[in-house]
């Protein structure tokens, strides 16, 4: 039986980008440091804000500067994959950190069970969807409602995934999502009702867990280097 296979979940609620980079760095190093099988995962949504990932370019935001200058909205150039994505409340950001080494899983297997994660939890909203053909995400038939956007550090995953599950599509349509013309939309406008953010976040975390092999997660609905001030999310540095 293998020992020290834990995977601890952290539902952080609405955290501001810079907050969640901290995170991570430190979760990083911790599972560097461990060199066993535990694992952490955040879950949570963000303030409007725009990164752009390695595969993005300036092409994808050309026709949204103004606007996302008056709405005072940051557009942050980052280290994951992907492209250009604007994250706003209503979407669900998943942030798993594997030790894939320790695991026995390459790249491309971590990939197929991130998608594979995230079609079952689709499917248990009652949506039909597909991997895009690009590997960049998750298709319904309505369009694109998830983006895969992670990295890897010393064989240990960061960054992940991005779930439009209620967002104001408005703003998410401010700038070009993708650059495989594929319609960007969301599981509430697929499903022509209000999708749960809880029941997909559950679903997510379950169908998560499973496909990397962690039986039981622990559960945490706090960080402790997280603290609340008017509203807002800080990390404590």
């Amino acid at each position: 039986m293998r020992q020290h296979k834990t995977l601890k979940v952290y539902l952080l609620g609405c955290v501001d980008f810079d907050s969640l980079l901290t995170l991570q760095e430190r979760a990083l190093q911790e599972i560097h440091f461990q060199q066993d099988e535990s694992a952490i995962l955040f879950v949570c949504e963000h303030p409007p804000i725009v990164t752009v990932g390695r595969e993005g370019s300036h092409y994808q935001l050309s026709g949204a500067y103004h606007d996302l200058k008056a709405k005072q909205i940051e557009v942050r150039w980052t280290n994951r994959g992907g492209g250009a994505l604007l994250h706003a409340p209503g979407q669900l950001a998943v942030y798993p950190l594997f030790p894939l080494k320790q695991l026995g899983i390459g790249i491309s297997e971590f990939r197929d069970r991130l998608q594979r994660a995230t079609r079952s939890a689709a499917g248990e909203q009652g949506v039909d969807c597909e991997t895009c053909p690009d590997d960049s995400g998750i298709l319904g038939r309505c369009g694109q409602f998830a983006f895969l956007g992670a990295a890897i550090k010393s064989w240990i995953s960061y960054y992940g995934l991005y779930i439009n599950v209620s967002p104001d599509m408005k703003l998410q349509r401010l700038i070009d999502a993708n650059r495989f013309d594929h319609r960007v939309t969301s599981l509430s406008a697929t499903l022509t009702r209000e999708a749960s953010m809880g029941s997909v976040r559950e679903s997510m975390i379950r169908n998560l867990a499973q496909q990397f092999g962690y039986p039981d997660p622990h559960i945490f609905t706090r960080h402790p280097l997280l603290h609340r001030v008017k509203k807002k999310v800080y990390v404590d540095t």
